[in-house]
């Protein structure tokens, strides 16, 4: 091989080794990220196993105990059998309630001339009650309204109706002392939202006690840790469908991992060829040098 050739071949060899070495980088690269990514899917599923639960402890009628995820509901709740009777504040004793909404409450006659009184959640269902000859342009209009608002409405419209309408909330002020006020939360209703705020010690429970003899109604802080009523356990519920998640992500992450490694391994034989083969190239070059030029040195 000539020197010229010999050059030429020389130069191509050490391009194809730089892109070896930048391809090998490359690969490198790739699976340091899909490590990272194992990572976070094993963290993801570590969460999931070891993620806990807030239950309310309701003892039925027939003494058997049910666990229910706690909830506001469930927390304010009078009925024994359904509820905890307690309430929730902040930090600084403002009783957490929902945002305030309310219920229709109609008091008319019946037949027998005597009143009567039905409840209603909305100002639809009232409608379908006792609006039978709305056209579709009020009803529509009807379906836009909220509750305090519907009663106006009905009070200016239909005063000849025979139908006392009015709101009644369905939080009402027998939660809270005449010194303490509400505080609206649209979220306390999530459950989910509702456990963080009390694991973190940012809402606190309180059960109603009879502090008077004039039947006034105080409230005691509730230690819910260690509680009978409340149980802090482990949440099972999601187990099998993060055991499911984890074991697919890891599997695809496996193979392209694996599909890496591979490549990985014929970049480096080809990357040992390609220097060989150099290190041969420079051996020709040197010797076509010496047998070319000896004679001036």
């Amino acid at each position: 091989m000539g020197l010229a050739a010999s050059q030429g071949r020389y130069l191509c060899l050490t391009a194809r080794m730089s892109d070896l070495v930048y391809e090998g980088q490359q690969i490198s690269q790739q699976r340091m990220a899909l490590a990272k990514e194992s990572s976070a899917v094993a963290e993801k599923y570590n969460e999931a196993m070891s993620n806990r639960i807030i239950q309310a402890n309701i003892i039925g009628k027939d003494g058997s105990v049910q666990q229910q995820q706690l909830t506001y509901a469930l927390i304010t709740s009078k009925d024994p059998f359904a509820g905890l009777g307690m309430r929730i504040v902040d930090l600084d004793g403002n009783v957490v309630i929902p945002p305030q909404s309310y219920t229709l409450s109609a008091k008319f006659k019946n037949e027998q001339d005597e009143y009567i009184t039905q409840s209603f959640d909305n100002p639809v269902a009232f409608a379908r009650a006792h609006m039978p000859n709305l056209t579709d342009e009020q009803a529509e209009e009807i379906k836009s309204m909220d509750v305090k608002s519907f009663v106006k409405f009905y009070t200016e419209n239909y005063s000849d109706s025979g139908i006392e309408l009015t709101s009644v909330p369905i939080y009402d002020d027998d939660i809270k002392n005449d010194n303490e006020r509400f505080l609206h939360d649209e979220n306390c209703t999530d459950p989910a939202y509702l456990q963080e705020m009390l694991t973190t010690g940012q809402w606190l429970l309180q059960q109603a006690v009879p502090t008077t003899a004039d039947n006034e109604s105080g409230w005691d802080d509730v230690m819910w840790q260690g509680s009978s009523q409340i149980s802090d356990v482990l949440d099972t519920s999601d187990d099998a469908a993060a055991q499911a998640e984890y074991e697919t992500a890891m599997k695809e992450l496996q193979r392209k991992d694996k599909l890496l490694e591979l490549r990985l391994e014929e970049v480096q034989t080809e990357e040992s060829s390609v220097e060989k083969e150099i290190e041969s190239i420079k051996g020709v070059i040197k010797k076509n040098i010496e047998d070319s030029f000896g004679t001036f040195a």
